[in-house]
């Protein structure tokens, strides 16, 4: 599963079995219940780990938006924690996935109404298709997200 975080929405994909096709799946407001669905989405789906992109400022540095997934990524793995859930996390850079999925809906011509409604999935089919093309994967550690996360804070 890999996860294309926004302020007002997540894109999720996820990939077969084999791990060869990465697709989008499903577009959720970003709003109270946004854990608990894709903690429900890991659990129906029988997910094996999650990738998430971060949005690297240009040297590879975190910035803000970076440090906003850095939040989010440890809300979500506390929430999965507490549900007897120990998840395992990738990183994967995706400052440029939302821009590349707007060049992709204009090359199919999607309709304006859908755009919106699936940009964030597109994103998130990106981010897993870039992560299942690496050779070398990216665990994230959590402890060190949670140093970023309290310098973020200070």
């Amino acid at each position: 599963m890999s996860i294309d975080y926004g302020d007002a929405r997540v894109g999720i994909a996820l990939t077969d079995p084999l791990q060869i096709i990465a697709s989008g799946f499903k577009t959720i407001p970003n709003n109270i219940e946004l854990y608990r669905e894709i903690y429900d989405i890991y659990v129906e789906k029988e997910v094996e780990s999650i990738v998430i992109g971060v949005p690297y400022a240009e040297r590879s540095e975190i910035g803000f938006a970076a440090k906003k997934v850095v939040d989010f990524t440890l809300n979500l793995f506390d929430f999965f924690k507490k549900n007897g859930i120990d998840p395992i996390f990738f990183e994967m850079d995706e400052r440029y996935s939302t821009s590349s999925a707007q060049s992709s809906m204009k090359e199919i011509k999607v309709k304006n109404k859908r755009k919106k409604e699936i940009v964030d999935q597109i994103a998130a089919a990106n981010i897993l298709k870039d992560y299942l093309s690496q050779k070398k994967k990216y665990l994230i550690d959590i402890e060190k997200f949670r140093k970023i996360n309290e310098e973020r804070l200070k």
